[in-house]
């Protein structure tokens, strides 16, 4: 009998297609996108899934008030270069044309 969590050619849900887009990825790597102009921060009490769905079903209302209320923001020249000076973990999902960002503050690097 063949499990039904597969069937070829089937649509993923966008919630669980934005979470398996979803990497780690090191500051170095997104400078690129950030000179565009792409980045988006994400405020690390936010669910970063939760707001690339947000984000990607235009659900315009609640992104308005998480920019008003300061928790998503285009990435500023002075953390762009805090994340550079430490080569920042972050995790990132992309919702064309947008690079969603949010620190990885799990890792802790030694000096």
């Amino acid at each position: 009998m063949k499990s039904n969590n597969f069937i070829p050619g089937a649509e993923l849900p966008l919630e669980q297609k934005i979470n398996l887009e979803t990497a780690r990825i090191n500051w170095h790597e997104l400078q690129p996108h950030f000179a565009r102009g792409n980045c988006i921060y994400v405020a690390p009490e936010l669910d970063l899934v939760d707001i690339a769905h947000k984000i990607a079903t235009d659900d315009s209302a609640t992104i308005a008030l998480l920019i008003h209320n300061g928790k998503i923001s285009k990435v500023s020249d002075i953390m762009a270069q805090q994340y550079f000076d430490r080569n920042q973990p972050m995790w990132a999902v992309v919702v064309k044309p947008y690079v969603l960002i949010q620190p990885d503050n799990t890792i802790v690097e030694s000096k």
